[in-house]
């Protein structure tokens, strides 16, 4: 029986060898049918040793053995699988076997494998392979329960008297070496299943380990002392370059690869290191692959050592640094080119720690600084504040704000400022940086430009064009001052001449043509004006939104009666052309002036083209003209002759006043640069292109109105209204203006009183407020302007109509006080029927 014992745990060892080889195999890691049928047939052949040396039981031959263990374990680890495949070779042992209870054997080996299925099915092994307590518990309980069916069945079998004692007391033999069984078993593949996970765990860092030195270019080496021979893996044979497989290799190919200005070192620190007097446990050393590529490697290791202290092994890892040191050696070579760069700037280059602004730190400057500020870049380390205490102290507060704004912003700044120098002199400098956040720390990195030559030009250049300017604006006066002079001493001529003759002349018939010819020449100066105005961006404009389709349409009903048959008029206009807000009568005085100049290039015989077309301009645009196009939507409005074009050398001259390539008396030359004022006014501008013998086109470009196009309704001012004796106040400083209106209006029936100024006309007003009507000129000497003067009076009778006079068309801004757009004003100089039409209005009104 003894002997039968040591056999059974011996047959229960091997099923834990077996049970570990199962769970370590990796071809079964993911078979799982596979593994629980081999579970079932390793249990299965244990079932069948047991059996073989199992303890017969007399009288009824029953055999006592360690089956149960198995069987159970079998269920439970194999699954229903499992099970099956161990309880059918049990039945079949005991089949064979025979005997008085072969089927209370065959029975129990079905049984036992079932229960462990069932327990597996009510309390799964959250940790499998391992079987938990609680599961261990579970199989004993339903072992024990299991034998109420053996008991009954060998009760029933034995006529013994004392049959029930003997089947307790078998039972109990049973009981107690199954229950060995199970505790024995459960232990053994407790620990076959910790040694597996282990043993998985292992294989899994050793994997890990392999991939992480695969993929970091590190190596593991090994070496006994004394031994000819160092054992390399496969990472320190990849670095080192060998055409060999991971293992020993002998230790002069190794030593023979090592760079030969390092060996001598090398070979120090390995004795060092075994003698145990190596002050660190790394080195640093250059190799030389076979292939000829240097490499440098890093090595760490660590001493294996005996009882007496003394080295035996060196452990260590091989790290390919060639890549770092690259790294290293190219960030060197960066530093030397930056640095060269720096010296040979015409400026400084340096960097400053601002995270406390109280006390910035100078990180770098480079040496030239000596030669901008009069400063070593010694002096400015030990003390960063000579920085502003040499900048110029009204441009300091400038200055930190800008610097601040891009500190908090990200954006670079530029600044220009000036600096004194310790010996006096002024400089100017650019600076150019922007700021970094690294590692919580703010720091400013700049470059400074040393401009002060570039700063001397700009102000020689500057000095020189202002006396170009001068001198063109001389030239221009002269110009301007020339053709105004010659125009109005002829207009002046006409007058004078026909005053004089006027005087000395009786006849009725002869005096009216006398005066008609003076009106005339006088109402010449005041388009004169006017055309001035307009050069100059002055001119009074009434915008109104226009189609210029409909413009141009109606201007070539009256250009058939202004040209010759000889010159024809064709028009291109585009379908649906967008509004534009202009001055309806500035625009047809432009386009005449535009189809005149056209008659003249072509010598009276050709053809003049109209063309209107929208643009969408998505860039500035340079042309040859006044101003350049910006982008937009335009309506352009072009007019093209077929003449001989202009001449290059005139070109830049034809938008100037007084220039004309007419002859002398055919024209004043103020055309163009009245419709230049014109487009000007009106947000436009104009080009032109010319091409010698082809022709000219001029294209005036009106930027497009969001408003909506409207029948105007001009106020009709009454005519041939004479006064019944209302009451005017005049306000005129010019005497002769003042008489000459006060005559006017006597001679026309109103009771006039005339003021010299604002002030005057107001206290005038003030001290009798029954005036019907204020006449009164914007400018004046005094305090009370034009429309001052009309406010106070409002201020003390709101009713009162006032009627504005003007000279120069931007007399109502001078003041800082725009006239409404009800109020009715009069330019001078004024016709009598004009001036008493306004008043016919303003009264009636």
């Amino acid at each position: 029986m003894f002997a039968a014992i040591l056999q059974s745990l011996s047959t229960l060892l091997l099923l834990g060898v077996f049970f570990y080889a199962i769970l370590v195999s990796e071809y079964l890691k993911d078979r799982v049918r596979t593994r629980q049928a081999l579970i079932g047939v390793v249990c299965g052949c244990l079932v069948v040793s047991l059996g073989m040396s199992s303890y017969i039981l007399e009288p009824n031959g029953a055999r006592l053995d360690a089956q149960a263990g198995p069987l159970i374990f079998a269920g439970y680890l194999g699954g229903p699988i499992g099970g099956l495949i161990t309880g059918t070779m049990g039945a079949a042992f005991t089949l064979s076997e025979g005997g008085r209870l072969s089927g209370l054997g065959i029975f129990l080996s079905l049984v036992l494998p079932l229960i462990g299925v069932l327990v597996r099915a009510l309390r799964p092994s959250e940790g499998w392979p391992a079987v938990s307590r609680t599961a261990f518990g579970m199989i004993l309980v339903a072992y024990m329960v299991h034998f109420i069916v053996p008991f009954a069945v060998v009760t029933s079998l034995n006529p013994d008297p004392d049959r029930h004692f003997i089947a307790l007391k078998n039972a109990l033999k049973f009981a107690s070496v199954g229950t060995i069984s199970i505790f024995l078993t459960w232990l053994i593949l407790n620990y076959a299943a910790k040694f597996a996970t282990e043993s998985a765990r292992s294989r899994k860092l050793a994997k890990q380990l392999d991939l992480t030195l695969q993929h970091t270019k590190i190596g593991l080496f090994e070496f006994k002392v004394g031994d000819p021979h160092i054992n390399l893996d496969a990472g320190s044979i990849a670095i080192l370059g060998l055409d060999r497989k991971p293992g020993l290799v002998p230790m002069q190919v190794w030593a023979d690869q090592v760079h030969p200005d390092d060996l001598a070192g090398l070979q120090a620190d390995v004795r060092a290191a075994f003698s145990g007097e190596a002050d660190t446990d790394w080195v640093e050393f250059r190799m030389i692959r076979p292939d000829g590529e240097l490499r440098y490697i890093r090595a760490f290791w660590t001493a294996e050592r005996d009882q007496t202290g003394r080295a035996v092994r060196i452990t260590g890892l091989n790290s390919d640094q060639t890549h770092i040191h690259a790294e290293k050696q190219q960030h060197e070579e960066t530093i030397e080119r930056l640095a060269v760069i720096a010296e040979n700037l015409p400026g400084v280059v340096f960097e400053v720690d601002v995270t406390d602004r109280e006390t910035p730190e100078l990180t770098y400057i480079s040496p030239k600084c000596q030669s901008i500020w009069g400063r070593t870049d010694e002096e400015f380390y030990a003390n960063p504040g000579l920085f502003f205490q040499v900048h110029d102290p009204d441009d300091i507060v400038a200055f930190t704000a800008a610097l601040e704004e891009g500190i908090s912003t990200g954006d670079p700044v530029s600044h220009r400022y000036r600096i004194t120098r310790p010996d006096g002199e002024k400089r100017w400098l650019d600076y150019h940086g922007g700021s970094t956040f690294v590692a919580g720390r703010v720091k400013l990195e700049a470059l400074v430009l040393d401009v002060t030559r570039e700063v001397e030009w700009l102000k020689q250049i500057e000095h020189q064009r202002e006396i170009a300017f001068r001198a063109q604006k001389s030239e221009s006066m002269g110009q301007l001052t020339g053709g105004i002079a010659h125009d109005f001493n002829n207009l002046l001529a006409v007058i004078l001449g026909n005053l004089e003759l006027l005087e000395d002349d009786n006849d009725p018939s002869t005096q009216k043509a006398r005066i008609k010819a003076a009106t005339t020449a006088t109402l010449r100066g005041a388009d004169l004006t006017r055309n001035l105005l307009a050069f100059a961006r002055k001119a009074r404009l009434t915008p109104e939104v226009l189609d210029l389709n409909a413009v141009v349409r109606e201007a070539k009903n009256w250009m058939g009666r202004t040209l010759p048959k000889t010159v024809s008029v064709e028009t291109a206009l585009l379908a649906g052309l967008w509004p534009v807000a202009a001055d309806r009568s500035s625009l047809e005085s432009a386009l005449l002036n535009l189809i005149l100049n056209a008659q003249h290039a072509m010598a009276e015989h050709g053809t003049v083209t109209i063309e209107t077309d929208n643009l969408d301009i998505h860039e500035a645009v340079i042309g040859t003209g006044t101003e350049d196009l910006a982008p937009g939507r335009y309506v352009m409005l072009a007019v093209s002759d077929t003449g001989e074009g202009i001449k290059e050398d005139d070109l830049a001259s034809i938008f100037e006043p007084f220039f004309t390539t007419k002859p002398t008396g055919s024209g004043s030359g103020l055309g163009l640069s009245m419709t230049v004022g014109f487009m000007r006014q009106s947000g436009g501008t104009i080009h032109v292109a010319t091409e010698r013998g082809v022709g000219t086109t001029f294209k005036l470009f009106f930027p497009v109105t969001a408003q909506k196009e409207q029948s105007p309704r001009p106020v009709q001012l009454e005519t041939g209204f004479s006064g019944v004796g209302q009451r005017v106040l005049i306000a005129e400083d010019e005497a002769a203006v003042r008489d000459t209106l006060v005559t006017t209006l006597s001679r026309a029936g109103y009771s006039v009183t005339a003021a010299v100024s604002g002030d005057d006309a107001f206290r005038i007003f003030k001290a009798d407020p029954t005036f019907d009507l204020v006449l009164t000129d914007i400018v004046m000497p005094g305090t009370l302007q034009g429309t001052h003067l009309a406010k106070a009076l409002k201020q003390l009778r709101s009713d009162v109509p006032v009627i504005f006079m003007s000279g120069y068309a931007s007399e109502a801004t001078l003041q800082g006080t725009e006239l409404k757009p009800e109020d009715t004003r009069l330019m001078k100089p004024v016709q009598r029927a004009d001036l008493l039409a306004a008043l016919a209005h303003a009264l009636r009104h």
